[in-house]
């Protein structure tokens, strides 16, 4: 009885948001990125974001992201003053494209990593979701953190045969790389995602009758302020 309490108040941070809301979010946040008039507004995005990653106890992949999406701005203000025009033109667009769609990379991680299966299958068969877009967005958020586990242990792999798994290396010996890298991350993607499924339908994921939760799937406070906020910053966006 102590263990079934303890899952049913799990929470990571201060934060616990209801998976219906986390799919407002990202729908609003994406949407409020790319129609930033400014870098200005795209930053405010993407501080926010950070927050909620911290309010959610998701604290280091919100600060690593961060710190990632800070050192792509700098590099487009610093191609964009002192490179000469071809190499220019080649680094600011790579630089502008990944700066539009790291934010919201930012936020559909943060809201991944926070939401159980469970709990996700038994929040979309509140609002009637079909079952055939439901079962690929349940297998989805068990396939990105089994995929990164694997990417884990083929870095480790490598660095036992003296095969650097990053961009120096890369430069050093791309065509080992390559075949280090891909080939078995690409077996082990094939290979989870039979898992999953095989996995899924013995756990009744295709069972038409209503599922139950441990986890109680309801609104809070937290959930209202932020579908204010995000709703505010999409306003501001549209009356800007």
């Amino acid at each position: 009885m102590k263990s079934i309490l303890q899952i049913s108040t799990y929470k990571r941070g201060i934060f616990h948001i209801d998976p219906r809301t986390k799919l407002f979010l990202l729908f609003v946040g994406n949407v409020t990125v790319f129609l930033a008039p400014a870098i200005s507004y795209e930053i405010l995005m993407a501080a926010t974001i950070l927050m909620l990653g911290v309010l959610c106890g998701v604290y280091r992949f919100s600060i690593k992201m961060m710190v990632f999406y800070t050192g792509v701005i700098l590099i487009q203000v610093v191609g964009d003053l002192y490179f000469p025009n071809g190499i220019r033109i080649l680094v600011v667009t790579f630089a502008i494209f990944v700066r539009k769609i790291f934010p919201c990379v930012m936020l559909g991680g943060i809201l991944v990593s926070t939401t159980r299966v469970n709990e996700f299958m038994s929040a979309m068969n509140r609002i009637h979701m079909p079952k055939n877009v439901l079962v690929p967005l349940t297998v989805m958020l068990r396939y990105f953190p089994m995929v990164s586990e694997e990417w884990v242990h083929i870095k480790n792999a490598m660095k036992m045969r003296d095969v650097s798994p990053t961009l120096l290396g890369f430069i050093k010996n791309p065509g080992q790389t390559v075949e280090c890298i891909y080939v078995p991350l690409l077996m082990s993607a094939s290979k989870i995602a039979d898992e999953l499924s095989i996995a899924s339908v013995t756990r009744g994921i295709e069972n038409p009758k209503p599922r139950t939760c441990l986890q109680q799937i309801k609104f809070h406070t937290a959930d209202a302020l932020c579908t204010i906020y995000f709703a505010a910053l999409l306003g501001l966006v549209f009356f800007v």
